[in-house]
């Protein structure tokens, strides 16, 4: 199978895809598009970006007609090389999507490819109409005359494609492996430093696991000028977009670049190749359900910055403000309370990736991270870490291509702890169960001589009476066991608060609101619980294995 990308009006966002199929007489063809991408469990439905889809014989049409919303069907009448014509709507600039304009040509094949059942193995090369001086960053291999080659439809899917005039690229090896950087857009860093910072990183990881099953890997930057930040891991490299380009400058900006990019190259086993069995052949064609998105996202978001701080990237300082933030959103949230992780992860095809309504989920990414370093604390004093048992699912699952289940998971966690009480008490509690993460969570930082300080100060709004509202003065979120949460709706607007807030356990305070377009006032009391803490975190001296987890065992 071969494809051809052209582009009749660069402005318009619509690239023409051409595929030659050699068909024999009477063989059926069903020709599936994606309804989901690999690293994003939900649907995104891309048939809707299709337009213009015919089938020719010899330049004749064929009959086709769509069996569901996005699987087409025809069958040959006879035996020769039928042609697929269609266009695909290239609009969407982040780390899954395809864009085109006058600068670039930019592909993630998962978009807009079909996986032809009845061919799924069959190699599939592609070639491009590009302007002369564009140069292509893929992981795809090149027949040197414009062509680039994929074994089937799930190598060419996972390996997205940047075309551009300008492109910069930067390489550094490890051993026999070479890691090429890309970047499109503005620079303002310094590379040297840039590429030994991720030098060290990837050498570290490396380490962990053992080995690095590639010759070439790619990371694929989009750098642009408006905010954005967004990374997507595939077999082989990864697409990683960030904005505005110019914060680039400050330590801050860099810090959330090396974070994601440390995240993605994690990837590289845990998802990629570390699978839960769900996920062992991609069926982009519908929902697929995981309840393994503790360790899908969870332990990378966790080990994409443990490695980040063990590699000398991040001091300490660095590391505890990055842990502190993850607590703060951790407190500031009671979704725990209805779903727990598993829950949270198979409901992902639900809302997993949007705010959703209050309270009624977890974060995978970042209820999954602070799980993740409860349970590499729980095994330090056994001189176990979760990284050695990463290593240990990458030997059993990954390298064998078996797959997992979360039991196995679990077993493996068990099996380093020696079956501790403390281990199996957690995992029923915080994974399985549905307990406040913050307890475990102060108990367990103190071994590694971090305390938890929960601050309520200066905003006695939220602290005392549960609200939480924006500059103007609408109401964003308000706590269940507070007085004002059967009086007050998310929405509101507060137009009218007393100058002195009665916080008092019982006082009361009248309040003015406008509720679509209405004026009223409602009475609310304060309560004996401080609402939403501000998280500090402040070292204690009093570590027994804080240098070990730091460094690496």
């Amino acid at each position: 199978m071969h494809y051809h990308i052209s582009r009749k009006s660069i402005c318009s966002q619509y690239i023409q895809i051409k595929l030659l199929i050699s068909c024999h007489q009477g063989e059926p063809i069903h020709l599936q598009l994606a309804a989901w991408r690999p690293g994003r469990y939900e649907l995104t439905n891309y048939a809707q970006k299709i337009r213009g889809f015919q089938v020719k014989l010899e330049n004749k049409p064929v009959y086709w007609y769509k069996k569901t919303k996005d699987l087409w069907f025809f069958t040959a009448t006879e035996t020769g090389e039928y042609q697929i014509d269609y266009e695909f709507y290239c609009n969407q600039m982040d780390a899954g999507g395809c864009w085109s304009d006058d600068r670039q040509l930019y592909l993630n094949f998962s978009n807009f490819v079909f996986e032809v059942k009845e061919k799924s193995a069959s190699p599939i090369s592609v070639s491009m109409d590009i302007p002369e001086d564009y140069q292509v960053a893929t992981a795809l291999p090149e027949n040197g005359q414009g062509i680039w080659e994929a074994s089937g439809y799930q190598h060419l899917m996972d390996s997205p494609l940047l075309a551009a005039a300008g492109l910069q690229h930067h390489s550094y090896s490890i051993q026999s492996h070479t890691f090429h950087l890309w970047f499109h857009g503005d620079i303002h860093f310094d590379m040297p430093t840039l590429i030994e910072d991720f030098k060290a990183f990837t050498e570290k990881q490396i380490m962990a696991f053992g080995e690095f099953p590639a010759e070439n890997y790619h990371f694929i930057f989009q750098l642009l000028p408006y905010r954005h930040y967004h990374g997507v891991e595939h077999a082989y490299s990864t697409v990683i977009t960030y904005g505005p380009a110019e914060d680039l400058k400050e330590k801050a900006a860099r810090d959330e670049l090396m974070g994601v990019s440390s995240h993605e190259l994690y990837h590289f086993w845990n998802v990629c190749r570390i699978r839960p069995k769900e996920l062992c052949t991609y069926n982009l064609a519908t929902e697929t359900y995981l309840d393994t998105g503790l360790v899908l996202e969870g332990v990378t978001s966790y080990m994409g910055d443990l490695f980040l701080l063990q590699s000398g990237y991040f001091s300490k300082t660095d590391y505890l403000k990055i842990l502190q933030k993850q607590i703060q959103k951790e407190a500031d949230h009671e979704g725990w309370k209805n779903l727990n992780i598993q829950e949270s992860s198979f409901d992902l095809w639900l809302d997993g990736y949007k705010p959703g309504i209050p309270d009624r989920k977890v974060s995978i990414y970042n209820r999954g991270a602070l799980i993740a370093l409860c349970l590499d604390i729980i095994l330090l004093p056994e001189g176990a870490c979760l990284s050695a048992v990463m290593k240990k699912m990458w030997d059993v699952f990954g390298r064998t291509k078996m797959g997992y289940h979360i039991q196995d998971f679990y077993e493996m966690l068990k099996s380093a702890s020696n079956n501790s009480t403390a281990f199996v008490d957690f995992w029923d509690h915080y994974v399985v169960g549905k307990g406040d993460l913050l307890v475990p969570l102060s108990k367990l930082l103190d071994k590694i001589g971090i305390a938890i300080i929960q601050e309520v100060h200066e905003n006695e709004f939220l602290h005392n009476y549960g609200i939480r509202k924006d500059e103007e003065g609408k109401v964003l979120q308000v706590h269940q066991e507070a007085d004002a949460y059967g009086k007050i709706m998310i929405n509101d607007l507060i137009v009218d608060v007393p100058s002195e807030l009665q916080s008092k356990s019982g006082n009361s305070i009248t309040i003015g609101l406008e509720r679509l377009g209405r004026k009223l006032n409602t009475s609310i009391q304060s309560g004996e619980k401080r609402f939403y803490p501000l998280i500090k975190l402040q070292e204690t001296g009093s570590s027994q294995f804080g240098e070990i987890w730091e460094k690496g065992q």
